[in-house]
């Protein structure tokens, strides 16, 4: 039995694929850290009026208006969220 090393004398062939493979997982990393940290609102999200709770209501009710003819059953629903929520914000203002 010997104990000789081999060392080879042409660049290994596996180099470029661990290279590739690093840079993969830079970019991977990268694309992470962009996904998944906060982002702040946007401007026009700050922006945006604030609207009363009759303001809201009516908004429900044009959508219940819209739905009545092809779903009556869904815009009798929204028709009477828009009246609780009307009466639970009067009732607290």
């Amino acid at each position: 039995m010997s104990s000789a090393v081999f060392i080879p004398l042409i660049p290994s062939a596996a180099a470029p694929v661990r290279a590739r493979k690093a840079s993969f997982l830079a970019g991977y990393q990268r694309l992470a850290a962009r996904l998944f940290t906060s982002r702040r609102a946007p401007a026009a999200a700050a922006t945006a009026p604030v609207l009363t709770a009759f303001q809201e209501a009516e908004r429900v009710r044009a959508m219940a208006d819209d739905l009545l003819t092809t779903d009556p059953d869904f815009a009798q629903e929204l028709y009477a969220a828009a009246d609780r929520h009307e009466y639970e914000h009067a009732a607290r203002a």
